[in-house]
């Protein structure tokens, strides 16, 4: 005889869906004059029809057979010839088609139900990362969400970065050293790592531990770094692999922002900085142009880049002869302006430091106090320092290597004032001499910086000196003002194009 059934049964489910059928069919049976009709599973009764059928002959089964196992028995009593048998196998079969349906879309059901969860997983992970606005953060909450996610017994990162980055959650289960040692493989690999107890051996591993998985983080194509998933008592199963590969695939997105993120504060950090460099710099120049009896006096600064390594600077004391100097640093941008800065400081404070100092001697003391700054950053300047004495009506000067200065008496062709020195930095004692040149009414003077000059059209033709002398001629009658701007327009015209070269700073001197 058969107990009732006290424990679940694989048929347990499709007895609670189909109970309304197996009734009918039942009741079939019983009004084909058998005695009652059950199912059964594991020696024990799953249904009976009626309930309190009394069963005291036996009965003829057939087997309930899906996926080629036997899961339970179809009985029916008080009939017994090959009809009935015939009859009983057949819904038995019945029976079985429509418990492997229930069985089938019980596994689609669950499937889906796994999915839900992992698309809601990935939700939650995402809405825990999304307002993390830096690395750490990000990582932290990473593995505090994978490991509740997917039931770890502890979680932790690690990003191949400089210096590295790691989180572990609910705390540290291993070095960081053997978390970098197993990320490293992951990462050179770039496939996922499964670690078994029995394969951990005595090097750093948490004891205590069943299984460890590691899975590759990546950004674009490139394993920046791994997640490391432990388990004391049980494996990683597929749904675990796919939702971890799911999890790792939603935060490298998040870290790929939030790289770009970090990259465009730094970019606005610099572009902030270079700003505020290009504001200092201009301050630096000159803001007014000084009166000086006998002079008409020009002069404009366009840096390359939002700063550059071009200056010039007038220095006019009551009772002293007008100073004036034009240079270039080599190179441009931050660099060349922090020359330029400590450059013309110096020249200001080398011209107060002497009584009547000659351009000679304010170019030899920077050359002294440069040299050593200079070399060790294997950059040099070139300069041109200017002296009017309007009581003499003569213009003394000295060129460390500086060129173009550009020479026009009035009514004459425009030359070049070679430098006799060599520039600023270069030699340890400055090489340069006193020169004087009359300066007299309609006289002009024109020092450049070599962004005129080397100015290139699209062929990457230059302006060149002769261009520049023969522009100077042409314009050396009109005011210093005028000419300043027509130097500026005219090499901007024959440049149209192309991306300005080179810083282009220029000083105009005429006299009246």
């Amino acid at each position: 005889m058969l107990a009732p059934a006290e424990v679940s049964h694989p048929l347990e489910s499709f007895l609670t869906t189909h109970r309304k059928s197996l009734a009918g069919m039942a009741q079939a049976w019983l009004d084909s004059g058998a005695a009652a009709f059950g199912m059964s599973g594991d020696g024990q009764w799953l249904a009976l029809w009626p309930e309190t059928a009394s069963l005291n002959t036996s009965g003829l089964s057939a087997n309930i057979v899906i996926s080629n196992r036997v899961v339970g028995d179809v009985w029916v009593f008080g009939l017994a010839n090959a009809a009935t048998r015939d009859r009983l196998q057949n819904d038995a079969q019945i029976i079985a088609q429509l418990a492997s349906q229930e069985t089938e879309l019980n596994n689609v059901t669950f499937e889906l139900i796994d999915a839900q969860d992992q698309l809601l997983a990935l939700y939650d992970l995402t809405q825990s990362m999304r307002n993390r606005l830096t690395l750490d953060e990000a990582l932290s909450s990473l593995v505090r969400e994978v490991g509740r996610l997917v039931k770890a017994n502890a979680c932790s990162a690690y990003l191949a970065f400089d210096p590295p980055a790691v989180a572990q959650h609910p705390q540290p289960m291993m070095s960081q050293s053997a978390l970098q040692h197993m990320a490293e493989q992951v990462i050179g690999s770039g496939t996922r790592m499964i670690l078994n107890s029995g394969g951990l051996g005595n090097n750093g591993l948490p004891a205590g531990m069943q299984t460890i998985l590691l899975e590759p983080i990546m950004v674009d194509t490139r394993v920046i770094g791994a997640l490391c998933l432990l388990r004391a008592h049980d494996t990683f199963r597929s749904p675990d692999l796919k939702l971890t590969r799911a999890v790792c695939d939603q935060a490298g997105a998040q870290f790929e922002n939030l790289l770009r993120y970090k990259e465009s504060l730094a970019q606005t950090r610099i572009q902030t900085e270079m700003e505020l460099a290009k504001t200092v710099q201009t301050h630096l120049l000159p803001q007014r142009l000084p009166a000086v009896a006998g002079l008409d006096i020009a002069a404009g600064a366009l840096p390359a880049s939002q700063v550059g390594g071009d200056f010039y600077d007038f220095i006019h004391q009551p009772g002293e002869p007008f100073i004036f100097t034009v240079g270039d640093i080599t190179g441009k941008g931050m660099s060349a302006a922090l020359l330029m800065a400590m450059t013309r400081t110096l020249l200001r404070s080398k011209t107060r430091a002497f009584v009547r100092p000659s351009p000679l001697d304010i170019l030899g003391s920077l050359n002294d106090e440069m040299y050593d700054d200079f070399t060790e950053l294997s950059m040099f300047a070139t300069v041109f320092v200017g002296q009017y004495d309007d009581y003499e009506k003569i213009l003394y000067y000295a060129n460390a290597g500086h060129s173009p200065v550009i020479y026009c008496p009035a009514g004459g062709e425009a030359v070049l004032l070679e430098a006799d020195g060599a520039p600023v930095g270069v030699l340890p004692t400055s090489t340069c001499e006193n020169q004087a040149i009359y300066f007299n009414p309609g006289d002009l003077l024109v020092a450049a910086t070599d962004g005129f000059s080397e100015a290139s059209n699209r062929e990457r033709e230059l302006f060149g000196y002769d261009r520049l002398l023969q522009l100077v001629t042409s314009i050396a009658h009109l005011p210093a003002q005028t000419i300043m701007s027509t130097l500026f327009t005219t090499v901007a015209e024959f440049s149209s194009g192309r991306a300005q070269d080179d810083d282009q700073t220029v000083v105009v001197i005429k006299g009246v």
